[in-house]
């Protein structure tokens, strides 16, 4: 356990996950959920292979998540300044990263961060 804190486990092997480089979030029936690395990637393997319909192959936390929420948020930000969209377009581009900040505050930083 982390200095009081509550410990992440995964969400397929139900193992305890100790640092944030293992660290995969990913989306599991609109929940974000943490996964050890190689789990998440197993996991998006049977999916495919199952040919699920509903499943989400990109993990919200990482590099390249942070890069789709700043976009998201600057589509946001253009909708609201400069182009006129419906009210369902606002609420639709605020939630990949609604996602995102729940990854990072409800388990990221439970984790030491990366060194």
């Amino acid at each position: 356990m982390n200095m009081g804190k509550k410990a992440v486990v995964c969400n397929r092997c139900n193992k305890e996950i100790t640092d944030r480089n293992d660290l995969m979030t990913g989306n599991v029936k609109m929940t974000v959920r943490p996964f050890h690395e190689k789990c998440f990637k197993k996991r998006v393997e049977e999916k495919k292979e199952r040919a699920s319909m509903f499943f989400d192959a990109m993990p919200f936390n990482g590099r390249y998540a942070n890069i789709m929420t700043v976009i998201f948020l600057l589509l946001f930000v253009a909708f609201l300044t400069f182009i006129e969209v419906p009210g369902i377009a606002l609420v639709l581009v605020l939630i990949y990263p609604i996602y995102r900040f729940i990854s990072w505050i409800a388990i990221e930083l439970r984790l030491p961060s990366k060194s």
